[in-house]
């Protein structure tokens, strides 16, 4: 089978590009000729792919909103989809099916929407919404990250077989140096992962560790990632006298390490999909302490390995994470439970369900 994903910068380093690059991975190791095109930026993938996945950029412009942009992204799409061969089109985010609709009524290509939100959170723009209801109609199939959303999706569009539920996979990590035994006087590690934006929450999970007072002793903070809130939240950091307790690593290719030295994952977004982060923890037997925004942690979760609270919540966080920084022995309990609750988002078994929806769109 030939398959092209579509997305918008495979070079960025979030976790719609992470799973991307699994996904697409696990399919071409399956025998499956995988291309993945990315409309703006480099062709260079911020995470490691297999050499037989093809990669190329279409060079568009990413800024600006004009109708010419628009119609040059859709003429641009419409030729990819006639001349590319593939059997099927994944357009990874389901705003992109917007760019699809003048055309994908006679495509000559299955057209999958791969939706990485949840159907509550538009991210301020209205072409996701419009995107996502062409999408419930015009689209062979669209995929979400939980069942709670697919009947989101079903409830609100009157649709039926044509969304369904996939897992993310819990990323395949490289092979990394062991991390060395922590001196005994040496603090323990909260760890906090993602881009340093309003969707996550970090100004929360500052103003929660200040809410901490003396159950921080001990303990250090550190957050990995980058973003255009980063200045503001190291001020913030300093505005509560905090800044002696957080650490702000930066952004981090050997994220092993980080899951391996970390005592425990705290996660305070404001709203997710199915988080990769939070998954990536479970694999690493972190007890995480979560914000119950309206889909992902729940689900991942739901095996006992995490505590959620209410999310945009600073005392509501304080208090999950004092109930678990004061009590290693739960902390081990959950661990446990989080390394067997991995299984479940093993990338070979998520391939398999991609494998079987193509198969029930007619494609071998």
């Amino acid at each position: 089978m030939k398959l092209l994903f579509v997305l918008g910068d495979i070079s960025a380093y979030g976790g719609t590009e992470r799973v991307t690059t699994e996904i697409a991975a696990a399919l071409s190791e399956a025998g499956h000729e995988i291309t993945i095109l990315s409309l703006f930026g480099p062709a260079e993938p911020w995470f490691d792919m297999p050499d037989a996945v093809r990669v190329k950029t279409a060079g568009l412009a990413a800024a600006g909103g004009s109708l010419r942009r628009a119609a040059a992204i859709s003429r641009f799409l419409k030729a990819e989809a006639r001349e590319s061969g593939a059997d099927a089109m994944i357009l990874v985010d389901s705003i992109l099916f917007a760019f699809c609709v003048p055309w994908v009524w006679h495509s000559p290509v299955k057209v999958i929407c791969w939706e990485h939100f949840n159907l509550a959170t538009s991210h301020g723009t209205r072409m996701r919404d419009l995107a996502r209801l062409a999408a419930s109609r015009l689209s062979d199939r669209v995929v979400v990250l939980t069942e709670r959303d697919a009947e989101a999706w079903r409830r609100k569009y009157r649709i039926v077989d044509r969304v369904q539920a996939i897992w993310n996979p819990i990323p395949r990590f490289p092979e990394s140096e062991p991390v060395s035994p922590r001196p005994l006087d040496a603090p323990a590690i909260a760890l906090a992962v993602g881009r340093l934006t309003r969707q996550k929450g970090f100004d929360v999970l500052m103003r929660a560790w200040h809410y901490l007072g003396e159950a921080r002793n001990g303990w250090v903070l550190r957050i990995v990632g980058g973003g255009e809130e980063e200045a503001a939240l190291k001020a913030l950091a300093a505005e509560l006298g905090i800044e002696d307790s957080v650490v702000f690593v930066g952004q981090v290719r050997d994220m092993a390490r980080e899951y391996a030295a970390a005592d425990l994952y705290v996660m305070s977004s404001r709203w997710e999909g199915l988080p990769m982060t939070l998954l990536e923890a479970q694999h690493f037997g972190l007890p995480s302490v979560s914000a119950d925004c309206p889909t992902g942690p729940r689900e991942v979760l739901a095996g006992g390995s995490g505590r959620l609270v209410k999310q945009e919540d600073p005392q509501a966080l304080a208090e999950g994470l004092t109930e678990l920084m004061s009590n290693a022995a739960e902390r081990a309990l959950m661990a446990r439970a989080a390394r067997e609750n991995a299984r479940r988002y093993r990338p070979d078994g998520i391939r398999q369900e991609w494998e079987a929806m193509f198969g029930e769109l007619g494609l071998k």
